[in-house]
């Protein structure tokens, strides 16, 4: 990356390389600026169930449009939107980010548990 677009990039406040943990909270000041922080009000099991429904209902339609480039592609003959998709998969990524912030919930380390679960579950069946 040239040095002038690196100046850009951190005179406008942000960084080229977030680890995720910065990546939660930029959303999560987002959402505060916008009010869609309805996550942070999930104090009882009832109220986070109420956000989780909503967010089974936009990981759907999110799911829906990309299904919808594939139909597109395949039955009607379209180009294919890679910049499309791209689009979407981050629509899904932010809704996840909300998920999570819902249930307070470390992505990154039930990640690394999955990951090691994963390992012992397929590691050991490909060696046999």
């Amino acid at each position: 990356m040239n040095t002038t677009k690196q100046n850009r990039q951190k005179s406008s406040g942000r960084c080229s390389n977030l680890d995720i943990k910065q990546m939660f909270e930029m959303q999560r000041s987002f959402d505060r600026k916008m009010g869609w922080n309805t996550y942070e009000k999930c104090q009882t099991p009832e109220d986070t169930l109420t956000f989780m429904e909503h967010f089974v209902l936009v990981m759907v339609e999110e799911l829906g449009e990309i299904a919808r480039a594939r139909k597109e592609f395949l039955r009607d003959k379209q180009r294919f939107d890679v910049q499309a998709l791209k689009k979407e998969l981050v629509d899904l990524f932010v809704y996840l980010m909300q998920g999570c912030m819902a249930l307070n919930m470390d992505l990154e380390e039930e990640y690394k548990k999955k990951v090691k679960t994963f390992e012992k579950r397929f590691l050991k069946k490909a060696n046999h």
